[in-house]
């Protein structure tokens, strides 16, 4: 089972499922992962009956477990289900979305073409220097941010990959200009026009002032957001404007209440 199989088992799991259990294998020197859904593997690596329980257990007590099994050392840690980001580039921005995404909790990979710097990217779930990765970590549910500001040769590959790919979201980083001229070239290479128009999201971003690289990968994180949680972008303010109930409060009809909202928290 390799890197790109399981981010990608990872993408699907977290597109469907409620809950999930990652299991991490460790025999010796060697390491396995695999993900545990709704009792079964994902991989079809953990076949273990006891092992498959303990999977139950974690997420009924909602905390890791960790045993041995057949001399094979084993962790069960449940998580609730992220949304996968893969990340084109090699850049400031690309490096910024890693960042951001890693802290409002998703899992991102980073994709180049012998230009990424493993070490600046080590918070990144998964990292390749071929872009062929690309073809194998792609599908439906897939999340792709075209991320080389200035632009690399490697761009349009990686656009038409996940164009061919019917990606969920893809995101280019991009001039208006640079934008056409890499729209035509997917028309070009047989790609419909209209096809094109209807998948990509570029420039990416929502037009937020960003002018560093972190702003700007927030400006496009959000953008993602909004996409997968069809979202309006509005203020919320405009979404719940408290002006309409100012005459109630003054008049003590209605009384502050505790705060009983609290975000989504992922159980690492």
């Amino acid at each position: 089972m390799s890197s790109c199989e399981f981010f990608k088992a990872l993408t699907k799991a977290g597109s469907e499922s409620d809950r999930m259990v990652i299991v991490k294998m460790f025999v010796g020197d060697n390491a396995l992962s695999d993900i545990i859904v709704n009792g079964k593997s994902l991989l079809g690596i953990t076949t273990n009956k006891e092992v498959l329980e303990l999977a139950g257990k974690a997420l009924t007590e909602e905390r890791t477990v960790e045993t041995v099994v057949n001399d094979v050392k084993v962790i069960l840690e449940p998580v609730e289900p992220r949304p996968t980001v893969i990340v084109v580039g090699s850049g400031l921005i690309a490096k910024a979305l890693v960042d951001v995404g890693n802290v409002i909790g998703y899992y991102v990979a980073v994709v180049g073409n012998g230009d990424v710097d493993k070490d600046r990217f080590s918070n990144a779930h998964f990292i390749s220097n071929d872009l062929r990765d690309l073809k194998r970590l792609v599908d439906e549910n897939s999340i792709i941010i075209i991320a080389n500001e200035g632009g690399k040769p490697y761009d349009t590959e990686a656009l038409y990959i996940a164009l061919k790919h019917n990606a969920k979201f893809i995101g280019l980083l991009a001039s208006q200009r640079r934008a056409a001229v890499m729209i035509a070239d997917m028309v070009r290479r047989g790609l419909s026009l209209d096809y094109v128009l209807s998948k990509l999201h570029s420039p990416v971003g929502l037009d937020i002032g960003a002018k560093t690289a972190g702003e700007i990968a927030l400006s496009i994180l959000a953008e993602v957001m909004m996409f997968m949680r069809n979202a309006s972008g509005k203020p919320m303010r405009d979404i719940k404007d408290p002006r309409k109930f100012i005459k109630d409060a003054l008049e003590g009809r209605i009384q502050e209440q505790s705060c009983s909202w609290r975000p989504t928290e992922f159980k690492l």
